[in-house]
C-alpha cells in the first residue's frame, strides 16, 4: 500500500493530544527527574524561612576553637570551644521560653513518638549572637556555594531523653534538587550522666588525648555495635558530612543520642542545606515584586 504523507501529519495530530494528556503526566508520576530535566531548579520555588541567606555585611567578633579530624571518610570532626561559655549560656537563656516536644516524621506525617524521640525543641531568635554563631558554621565550611545554614533550634534532652538511630540526610542528591549537606552537633550545656552522641559504625579515633573526647569505656549496649560515642561538653561540637561526593548518603552517619541517665543536657543543632539556584530564585522573585509595586512609567 502505498504511503500518503496526509498519513504522516494525522499521525502527528493524533500523537500531539496523546503525548500532552496521557504519556506527558506518566512521564512525571514514574520519571519525575527526568521529566523535570528542562527546568530550572527553582522554577517551582517557594521561599522559605529555614534558609538562612548570608549577610556578607555582619561584623562578628573575633573566636577561636580547635578541631580534632576523627574520621576522614566520612569526614567527622570534634570542635573544641566551637562556642564559648558566654554564648552557650545566652543561647541556653534564649530557648528557655521557646520549647515544645520534639516531634518525628514518618512519611507525611508528623507527630510525637517519645520511643523514637524524647526531647522538646526551641526554634532561637535570630539576634546578633545567633547571627554570628549562623556565621561561624558557615565559615568553618568555606563558603560552600550554594550552601545555606538552616534556622538554628535547640534540644533539649532531660533524664530519660534520647533520640534512637537516624540519618540527618534523606536520598541520593543526584536524585534531588536540595539536601542536608552537614551537620553540626552543638552541646549548649552538659550537666548531665550519659547523653552522649554514638556512631555505631565508625571506629574509635585513638586513645590518649581522645578519651576526652570521646568514650573510651563504651560497650555495645544497644546491639547497634561499639562504635564511637562523643562525651557532650559544654561549648563543643562534632561536625560531620552527610554527603559523599558523588551525591550517596553515608551510611556509616547512622547516629543516636544516648540516653540520658541523670541530669539534663541542651544541644544545638546547625544543619547547613545544599539548595542549588535559591539565592538566583530569590532575587528573581524581589525583582518581580518590584516590577508590580512600582508605579507605570510614562
Amino acid at each position: 500500500m502505498a504511503f500518503k504523507p496526509s498519513s504522516l501529519i494525522e499521525y502527528a495530530l493524533l500523537a500531539i493530544p496523546l503525548y500532552l494528556f496521557a504519556i506527558s503526566p506518566l512521564l512525571r508520576i514514574f520519571f519525575p527527574d527526568v521529566a523535570s530535566s528542562t527546568t530550572s531548579s527553582y522554577q517551582s520555588f517557594e521561599r522559605t524561612d529555614s534558609l538562612i541567606i548570608p549577610d556578607d555585611t555582619l561584623q562578628c567578633p573575633p573566636h577561636s576553637y580547635a578541631t580534632h579530624i576523627a574520621h576522614h571518610e566520612p569526614l567527622v570532626i570534634y570542635v573544641e570551644n566551637f562556642l564559648s561559655d558566654a554564648e552557650a549560656e545566652h543561647l541556653v537563656a534564649l530557648a528557655e521560653k521557646s520549647y515544645q516536644l520534639s516531634t518525628v516524621f514518618t512519611g507525611e506525617a508528623e507527630s510525637f513518638d517519645p520511643k523514637i524521640r524524647n526531647s522538646s525543641k526551641a526554634l532561637l531568635a535570630r539576634d546578633d549572637v545567633v547571627r554570628c554563631i549562623e556565621q561561624r558554621a558557615r565559615e568553618f565550611q568555606g563558603w560552600r556555594k550554594d550552601v545555606y545554614i538552616e534556622r538554628l533550634w535547640a534540644q533539649k534532652y532531660e533524664a530519660g531523653g534520647h533520640y534512637t538511630y537516624h540519618y540527618d540526610w534523606s536520598g541520593d542528591l543526584s536524585h534531588r534538587s536540595g539536601g542536608r549537606l552537614s551537620t553540626f552537633m552543638v552541646y549548649l550545656s552538659a550537666d548531665c550522666e550519659g547523653g552522649g552522641t554514638k556512631f555505631p559504625r565508625l571506629g574509635k579515633p585513638g586513645e590518649g588525648k581522645w578519651c576526652e573526647f570521646v568514650d573510651c569505656e563504651a560497650k555495645d549496649e544497644d546491639g547497634e555495635g561499639e562504635g564511637v560515642v562523643f562525651k557532650p561538653r559544654k561549648g563543643a561540637a562534632v561536625y560531620w558530612e552527610n554527603f559523599r561526593p558523588d551525591g550517596r548518603g553515608y551510611e556509616e552517619t547512622w547516629h543516636a543520642g544516648l540516653p540520658v541517665k541523670s541530669g539534663t543536657k541542651i544541644g544545638l543543632n546547625i544543619w547547613s542545606w545544599w539548595q542549588p539556584g535559591y539565592s538566583e530564585a530569590l532575587n528573581r522573585l524581589e525583582t518581580e515584586r518590584e516590577a508590580k509595586t512600582s508605579p507605570d512609567e510614562l
